[in-house]
């Protein structure tokens, strides 16, 4: 069952509000302005806020009352912001909006103040809030419940804080609610402290295991030991980037604990007329069997979850209405902007001898892999116009269609639940540290692991060999549009300070020009800076 989210909070208990951006946690907007003072703690209301941040922007929905002020309330959604700032900056997608912070994406160019930066800062910062707020509240409880609650809030809390520790390098670090400006820590800090929560919630910590995961999900929608493990594999396998030290052999270690782990499973079935592949990515894969391999959701529900991010944003800003006309995906909303930039559609048609005028059942077909979902009607491979959309292919993955054939629950805001943790992400980071720790090479082992994700995808070409470059083109076959690129290419050399990969429009560019390292890391906003300028330091570069 999954967890319900619409008006979570009652308002005579507490409208969590981040005012005006006053620094980088805020403070609880209630009734009595003081947070330690709110007459009424709903822990079931706050502890369904954590996860609901992921999705949610406000307590109405899809706009109204917003969580965050003087910030588009559809823009401040996390997963709208966590896509854009990995797959905008990267070889995958390029938009062709005109919105301030933009064009900045498309072509490596962005500051302190830009937009989309600032609200996804804020929107982490305040899951961040709303966690440490939940953990104060129950600090002296000692109910069993009450304690997996706990540690299911630590490791969102780590979560929030893996993603500032990624996107920001060095955050403000607060961990009560008596922070309101707090102290910034390095990566290093930031990088230890995730590591050490989510040993803590797996009961890895002998001085800390008061709070620890289930086994199993308690119910759909909500982290497990599965969830805790597969975070520690992916900030071991970006460890050198994160603290400078190598972690492969961790990396590995924790991949195969999820691998080992008999509550999730790969999903290989496919079933009327859709993939496996795509039914990880449809209306229904709260049920189709994805929710076996999803290992953390973001849930989405056309009633429940109203929201002008999240997978409606995915599948809106990736279609148009000519493309409707041919290929429904689910919901009216089309909104055409994201399109792929060539060297993602190459992953798949090196030779740009895709199908053209074509839908994306057929060109995955002659691709001869599942995963090349592309819509090439009318279309060149080509971004040759940047401000058309139908300049590059478009890239169809997320639906809102149930792959059961029942009626999705409303024909504009959707169903699908966004993949923030899933299993294959286990099988690519375990062949990665494999051939790490060997050279650079995969050994049979990790091959094998490799070969699992391209049978699933009905890949017509099994590997028997794979080395770095080889890795990194499947990261993207596989996690294509997922918000995850922007990582890959930094780990592989292939992002900011180097000059040997180029993409289309890189640095502004049609053939590409290199952008300068400081761009791995983006800025701390203004905003917060000057909010709380006795505590925190910009990072180089800006």
């Amino acid at each position: 069952m999954k967890l319900r989210f619409k008006n979570i909070l009652p308002a005579a208990a507490i409208a969590l509000s981040l005012t005006g951006l006053s620094s980088c946690t805020g403070d609880l907007d209630v009734e009595n302005i003081n947070p330690q003072q709110v007459s009424k703690f709903d822990q079931n209301a706050i502890f369904n806020k954590v996860y609901a941040n992921m999705v949610l922007t406000g307590q109405t929905g899809p706009d109204g009352n917003k969580d965050i002020q003087d910030v588009d309330e559809g823009a401040s959604n996390m997963i709208r912001q966590i896509w854009n700032a990995n797959e905008l900056t990267t070889d995958e997608a390029e938009c062709t909006w005109g919105d301030q912070g933009l064009p900045e994406y498309n072509h490596n160019t962005w500051g302190d103040s830009h937009p989309m930066l600032q609200a996804l800062y804020y929107r982490l910062m305040f899951g961040v809030t709303v966690s440490n707020f939940f953990l104060t509240q129950t600090s002296s409880s000692t109910d069993a419940t009450t304690h997996v609650e706990r540690a299911e809030v630590r490791f969102m809390r780590a979560l929030y804080y893996y993603y500032m520790m990624d996107f920001y390098g060095n955050p403000p670090m607060a961990t009560t609610m008596d922070e309101p400006k707090p102290k910034q820590a390095t990566r290093l800090e930031a990088f230890n402290f995730v590591e050490s929560e989510l040993k803590a919630v797996l009961g890895e910590n002998a001085n800390d295991n008061a709070d620890v995961l289930s086994d199993a999900p308690v119910s759909y929608g909500r982290a497990s030991k599965a969830a805790a493990n597969l975070l520690l594999a992916r900030i071991y396998i970006n460890a050198k980037i994160y603290t400078g030290t190598e972690r492969w052999n961790d990396a590995k270690t924790y991949a195969q604990k999820v691998l080992s782990d008999k509550n999730f499973s790969l999903l290989t079935s496919d079933s009327n007329g859709y993939t496996a592949y795509q039914k990880l990515f449809m209306g229904d894969n709260d049920t189709n069997g994805a929710q076996n391999e999803i290992i953390l959701p973001a849930i989405h529900d056309g009633i429940t979850t109203q929201t002008w991010g999240g997978c409606l944003f995915i599948i809106a800003s990736t279609t148009n209405g000519d493309m409707l006309k041919q290929f429904s995906t689910g919901t009216t909303e089309n909104w055409g902007g994201n399109r792929c930039r060539l060297q993602f559609t190459q992953q798949f048609f090196p030779n740009n001898d895709a199908a053209q005028d074509s839908l994306p059942p057929r060109i995955a077909k002659k691709a001869g892999d599942d995963r090349a979902l592309f819509y090439t009607w009318k279309r060149k491979p080509s971004i040759e116009d940047e401000s058309s959309f139908g300049s590059g292919y478009a890239y169809v993955k997320f639906l809102n269609v149930h792959s059961d054939g029942t009626q999705v629950h409303h024909t504009q805001f959707v169903d699908t639940d966004f993949p923030m943790l899933r299993m294959a992400e286990a099988y690519l980071i375990y062949a990665e540290a494999d051939a790490r720790i060997n050279g650079g090479s995969c050994t049979p082992d990790g091959i094998k692991k490799l070969n699992t994700l391209r049978t699933r995808a009905h890949a017509t070409k099994t590997l028997t060999s794979a080395d770095l470059d080889v890795l990194c083109s499947e990261w993207s076959r596989e996690f294509g549009f997922e918000a995850m690129r922007r990582t890959t290419l930094i780990r592989f050399n292939k992002y900011g300070g180097q000059s040997a990969y180029k993409w289309q429009w890189e640095g502004g560019e049609e053939n590409g020009k290199s952008f300068d390292a400081h761009y791995n890391i983006f800025a701390i906003p203004a905003s917060d800076m000057n909010a709380n300028s006795e505590n925190l330091k910009q990072n180089p570069g800006y």
